[in-house]
């Protein structure tokens, strides 16, 4: 009998699959386009050549030196040379400019009188990602100048080059970049929003397949009579989404190098596997959502409301750590806050297995409350049909 609940409902969901088209581009053509759009977004993988403006007051061989090792920065570029100030703060506020450099009259003569030179730098804060790159560009290039005019000073009261070269910095500091030295975005941001996408579209149609039984009042002739069988009609239902969402699990561990050679054999097998239960869990949270809701429309936006800001929770753009409690609840109970751990974990840090036990054992517990709840919420709603015909 769970066979026979199994296959109708399997058949039942086919049916459906291949007449609506809506349906069809939730399973194919918007993870498709969601795959191809994030890579063309962060193609360019760094940040490079930010427009930035430049007012150079004082006109000398020593400002206009200084603006060339600014415009040689790889992360910045002088796009403009705004007439003042005013036009400057225009040209950023239309958004044409991050950030104006200005020079300010008299910078020469500050510098050959051995006085301390000011260079002024303004940009626009709200794009942090961007204002850090130019603030950091633009110190390393300005440094770079001050280090020279103190050689050549120091080299022209007589320091041997040697002396000079040693003494400039006292302290060398060294930084080593680890996982991801190359400050790549296309990996760490771009291969996280790939899956917060993918969550998103996962748990609609998890909500749909089982949503739009309870509002069309077709409950009866998708589920069987027998309660022990709720779980096998619910597996028939979900299985061609199952399908459909972990074949693009695969094809993204694979399309941004999860299951790359270099990645050990363990890891690759537990990111694969993880995906698989991730993928599982949204659809049983999402089925979970429509059971109890008994309204296609309010589960939906229950969804939305879960997984649309989920990207937002799980650490990527803004450390966990540094959120407040509340918040870090919220991520916890997010199956992708989990899935960028072990992401993280097992494709740039190559941690041991035994280290992802947390991120494992969460994502686990998502799946089994999804179809635990899921289950007792269809018997529920089986048997009380004044809740149905929802709109």
């Amino acid at each position: 009998m769970a066979t026979s609940a199994f296959r109708r409902s399997l058949r039942r969901e086919l049916s459906h699959l291949a007449h609506d088209r809506w349906d069809q581009a939730l399973l194919l053509w918007l993870p498709l386009l969601t795959c191809l759009m994030i890579a063309a977004i962060f193609s360019a993988g760094q940040i490079r050549e930010l427009p930035v403006g430049l007012i150079d007051a004082d006109h000398t061989p020593l400002s206009r030196q200084l603006a060339r090792l600014i415009d040689a920065a790889p992360g910045v570029r002088i796009a403009a040379n705004p007439a003042d100030h005013t036009a400057a703060m225009q040209a950023m506020r239309s958004r044409s400019l991050y950030g104006v450099i200005e020079i300010p009259q008299g910078f020469e003569r500050q510098i050959k009188r051995g006085e301390q030179g000011d260079v002024l730098c303004f940009y626009d804060a709200q794009f942090a990602t961007a204002a850090g790159i130019l603030a950091k560009d633009v110190q390393a290039a300005t440094m770079t100048f001050a280090a020279g005019i103190r050689m050549v000073a120091r080299e022209k009261r007589g320091e041997s080059a040697i002396a000079v070269r040693d003494s400039v910095q006292a302290i060398n500091l060294r930084l080593t970049s680890l996982y991801n030295e190359s400050i790549d975005y296309q990996t760490f941001l771009g291969g996280a929003l790939v899956p917060a996408i993918l969550q998103i579209l996962i748990m609609v149609v998890g909500a749909s397949a089982v949503g739009r039984e309870i509002r069309d009042r077709s409950v009866p002739e998708w589920l069987p009579a027998a309660d022990a069988h709720h779980a096998s009609a619910l597996l028939g239902k979900l299985l061609p989404a199952f399908i459909a969402f972990s074949a693009w699990g695969v094809i993204f561990l694979l399309a941004w190098g999860l299951l790359r050679a270099e990645v050990a054999a363990a890891s690759r097998a537990l990111l694969l596997s993880c995906m698989l239960v991730m993928v599982a869990a949204y659809l049983l949270l999402g089925a979970l959502v429509a059971a109890a809701t008994a309204n296609l429309r309010s589960a939906l936006s229950v969804v939305g409301f879960y997984t649309a800001p989920a990207f937002a929770y799980v650490g990527q753009a803004f450390p966990l750590m540094a959120m407040p409690a509340a918040a870090k609840a919220w991520a916890a109970i997010l199956p992708l806050t989990w899935w960028i751990q072990l992401q993280n974990q097992h494709w740039l840090m190559d941690v041991p297995i035994a280290a992802s036990a947390k991120p494992v054992s969460a994502l686990l517990l998502m799946l089994a409350i999804g179809a635990l709840g899921s289950v007792l919420a269809l018997r529920r709603v089986a048997s009380q049909p004044e809740r149905w015909g929802a709109r």
